[in-house]
């Protein structure tokens, strides 16, 4: 028998035993039940699992605001944004409007989106971002003490309530640099209402847990984020919900591109047609209705009028 019928032969051998021993382990795995995977989520508002990867192109390289990413929002427009447009979006940098917007100063990342405020203005005034425009709104809430001394549980006029703790000298406690403080006065400079000094405290920090905290052992009303509240991210400290529900209390964000002549290497044609897609009108019409219902009767986020 020379060589070459030995080589032959021996591979066959090899073939045969692999079918035995792939029968084999068959029958032995067959024995056991198959191992059951995580039953499927049945929160109607987690996002689905991404699938790969779009590959068209650079991705959108973005900064994005907390509060977005946190409740699972940012996730949920990502995954409709890349099924449509098949461009990836790179999530570079989340967190408080100050973390985001020193790293989009860096360079390397081609879009932002936070509430409307001085830091997104000053980036455009500096020249690290072009194009600011509205895309979304929140909406803050008034809480206060069950005892509420003021008597304005259940309202959803913000002017009114406001009006009733003036009138009841009533404590409240603000936060001035996280928005409350500018919704609060363009409701009740309009209406002429004031609040006494002696009844009011001024917190200049970013620190709702602070100020939730101040207000509770002030026995005092204060104005914050509905999500952060209803979400329970940031203990209630005994406070309960008066006023909901009144427009006048939405904040809006904005979403500005980075500017090439500042950063000529930034993803331009990808980060204008994200910005497109997040002011569309299917978009806004989306956002009206996304989250309704998880934690109460209003979406998690509130639309702006849809560019045409």
């Amino acid at each position: 028998m020379n060589r070459r019928v030995l080589w032959v032969v021996a591979a066959v051998a090899l073939f045969i035993a692999a079918v035995v021993a792939i029968r084999y382990r068959s029958d032995q795995f067959a024995q056991f039940p198959p191992v059951a995977g995580p039953a499927p989520s049945t929160d109607p508002f987690e996002p689905a699992t991404r699938p790969h990867p779009p590959t068209n192109g650079p991705p959108v390289r973005v900064a994005v605001i907390g509060g977005m990413v946190e409740t699972g929002f940012w996730d949920a427009l990502t995954i409709r944004f890349e099924t449509e447009t098949h461009i990836p979006i790179q999530l570079v940098s989340t967190g408080q409007k100050d973390i985001i917007s020193a790293i989009f100063r860096r360079g390397g990342v081609d879009l932002i989106t936070m509430h409307a405020s001085d830091a997104i203005i000053n980036l455009v005034a500096d020249g690290d971002a072009r194009d600011p425009l509205p895309w979304a709104r929140n909406d803050m809430i008034i809480v206060g003490p069950p005892a509420d001394p003021a008597g304005i549980k259940g309202m959803s006029d913000a002017g009114e309530a406001l009006r009733k703790i003036a009138q009841h000298n009533a404590k409240f406690v603000v936060h001035s640099s996280l928005g409350a403080q500018d919704v609060m006065l363009s409701i009740m400079d309009p209406l002429g209402i004031t609040f006494d000094p002696a009844s009011t405290t001024i917190l200049f920090d970013d620190k709702q847990r602070r100020v939730l905290q101040v207000a509770a052992d002030q026995h005092a009303y204060t104005m914050l984020g509905r999500i952060p509240f209803e979400t329970g991210r940031i203990p209630n400290s005994g406070l309960i919900v008066m006023v909901r529900g009144d427009p006048r209390l939405r904040r809006p964000f904005v979403v500005a591109i980075a500017d090439p002549n500042k950063f000529p290497g930034v993803h331009l044609e990808q980060a204008i047609a994200l910005q497109h897609f997040m002011r569309s009108s299917e978009t806004q019409q989306w956002i009206s209705e996304y989250g309704r219902g998880k934690w109460d009767d209003e979406p998690m986020f509130f639309p702006v009028a849809p560019s045409r």
